[in-house]
């Protein structure tokens, strides 16, 4: 957060404290450490020291106090000191101490380098015992116990990295959201460095079931929080894939953990996830028996959802990873009939076209478009998809008369490319395929049919008809009045001046204001510095009750 807007990002209870501090004078020592390092002594019930640190551009990169307050990121004594600290950089005049530069301090290390080992510990000790996170990570990364007491170790890091974040509140704002998917991710690295590929599945598992709860409990407005899912789910399959060549046995019982894992709860309405971890589950397809399990998996949870008709777009990725092993491990001829069996799916259907496209069998893909149009005629992107493939299809075998009426029918339903198409199929008679078209779509009183009309024109630059356009859509002269000028400069200065004078009439507010002033400076370009002084100077005449509009047109020619 910036020093120049941190209330924004700070608890309105913990501002008012801490403005009552800044205001009664509490902060009784401020010491700069560096360029725009800072130490503040602030005397509350006790006397706490806060430490802020900036960046060349007024960001709070890093602040803390010694203070026990561990309901939030923020405290009071923090807060008084922001407040100190904007004045101080402001340049406010205020009665606040003298600021004393720091005598250069020692580094960390060669006071450290200093101490006895059991000075050392006593000093970690110390701290370890009044922050819990600091604890659970130094148990967590330097003792060493069995798997089990290691996944321990990791569910209570995980846990006091959650319970750090949520607070009081049992949220977790926005402006946290990062920092906490950054720390719990650092656990995904622990996970990486464990060389018992199980134990480096449990953690990154237990982390990815509360990563996917975190949705619930956290602002996800940035998305970080699927950001760590996303990694949790790549680190299960880094697991799996570096553990490839493992002994079956060992290969099983990762398999088992993925398959439990699958079957979490906490993934219900998060299919997508699910489906990520059966992808990877293909990983242990070169095991018959793993295969055959998960081949089972899959048939069982389409099994569940075949009769929910919201559920179709996952049926349809649970047979595609099945379709993929048996493209793997399969013969051809069961993946053929696979194929066939899931046409009513718009990927197999596709999957099935690319095949006889490879094979140069045209026929059979007019066909399966032609089933798939039918199929599919309440979804108009895919009826799109299958005809424009059919299109390809009478191209290959040289049907002009289906290629001329389907062209015609997808440059109709608002594919333009297909205009070319048409002329490629007409030479010679352009200029008539071109007047048919256009009185066609000017006929048609569908939104489509006007955007097309607008572009057919426009690409023949038909000025006449562009003028025409204009006049009906006084609206579109910004956008046509270069091309227009010449031949009708006249009439466009005309439309141009009602337009302005539209806009201005429908200006309510300073922002409306610019916009106005913003049309008159494109307008100077068409007509001229004469006639932009000229409405510049009505405008200001007519709305001379307005002195924010008049405000905002005297600055057009500066």
């Amino acid at each position: 957060m910036k020093l120049n807007d941190f209330e924004k990002y700070i608890d309105e209870t913990i501002l008012d404290r801490g403005y009552d501090y800044y205001d009664e004078g509490r902060i009784s020592e401020i010491i700069k450490q560096g360029d725009r390092d800072y130490l503040f002594t602030v005397e509350g019930t006790e006397v706490y020291q806060v430490t802020i640190k900036l960046d060349d551009q007024g960001e709070i990169t890093q602040t803390g106090c010694d203070c026990p307050y561990d309901f939030g990121p923020i405290c009071k004594h923090q807060v008084a000191a922001f407040y100190v600290l904007s004045d101080i950089v402001s340049n406010k005049q205020h009665q606040w101490p003298e600021i004393e530069t720091a005598n250069k301090q020692p580094a960390l290390k060669d006071v450290l380098d200093t101490l006895t080992k059991e000075q050392l510990t006593q000093i970690i000790i110390g701290m370890a015992d009044k922050d819990e996170m600091l604890k659970n990570t130094l148990m967590m990364r330097y003792s060493k116990g069995n798997p089990q007491q290691e996944l321990q170790k990791c569910k209570r890091l995980m846990e006091s990295i959650v319970r750090k974040y949520e607070g009081r509140s049992g949220y977790i704002e926005y402006q946290e959201a990062d920092e906490f998917a950054a720390e719990m991710e650092e656990l995904l690295e622990v996970a990486n460095d464990t060389e018992d590929c199980c134990l480096s599945m449990d953690i990154s598992s237990m982390l990815l079931i509360e990563a996917v709860e975190a949705f619930q409990y956290a602002d996800d407005s940035d998305g970080c929080i699927g950001q760590l899912v996303s990694a949790a789910i790549d680190t299960i399959e880094t697991i799996v894939a570096d553990y490839a060549d493992l002994d079956i046995e060992l290969k099983g019982e990762l398999f088992e953990k993925l398959l439990k894992l699958f079957d979490e709860s906490v993934f219900d309405g998060w299919e997508d996830f699910r489906i990520d971890l059966l992808q990877i589950g293909i990983e242990f397809a070169d095991v018959e028996s793993l295969r055959n399990k998960l081949n089972q998996k899959i048939e069982a949870t389409i099994g569940k959802l075949s009769g929910d008709p919201y559920k179709q777009y996952t049926v349809e990725a649970l047979l595609r990873i099945e379709l993929e092993i048996k493209s793997r491990y399969g013969t051809k001829a069961e993946v053929d009939e696979f194929i066939r069996q899931n046409l009513n799916y718009s990927s197999f259907r596709e999957a099935l076209i690319n095949k006889r496209i490879k094979e140069k069998d045209f026929q059979s893909v007019i066909e399966l478009t032609l089933e798939g149009e039918k199929k599919d005629r309440d979804h108009a992107g895919l009826v799109v998809r299958w005809k424009k493939i059919r299109y390809t299809a009478y191209k290959q075998l040289s049907q002009k008369k289906e290629q001329q009426q389907l062209a015609k029918e997808l440059f109709l339903d608002g594919n333009f490319e297909y205009y070319q198409e048409l002329k490629a199929l007409n030479p010679g008679n352009e200029t008539t395929l071109y007047q048919s078209l256009k009185q066609e779509l000017k006929a048609l009183k569908d939104w489509r049919g006007r955007e097309l009309y607008r572009t057919l024109i426009v690409d023949a630059k038909d000025l006449d008809a562009i003028m025409n356009y204009v006049r009906e859509n006084p609206q579109s002269i910004e956008t046509y009045a270069g091309m227009l000028k010449e031949t009708f400069k006249d009439e466009v200065i005309e439309i141009y001046q009602a337009y302005i004078k539209g806009a201005a009439g429908a200006a309510r507010n300073r922002r409306d204001y610019q916009g106005v002033c913003k049309i008159i400076k494109q307008y100077k370009k068409i007509a001229g510095q004469k006639n932009q002084d000229k409405i510049i100077q009505e405008l200001v005449a007519f709305y001379k009750k307005k002195p924010a509009f008049i405000d905002e047109l005297s600055k057009v020619r500066r």
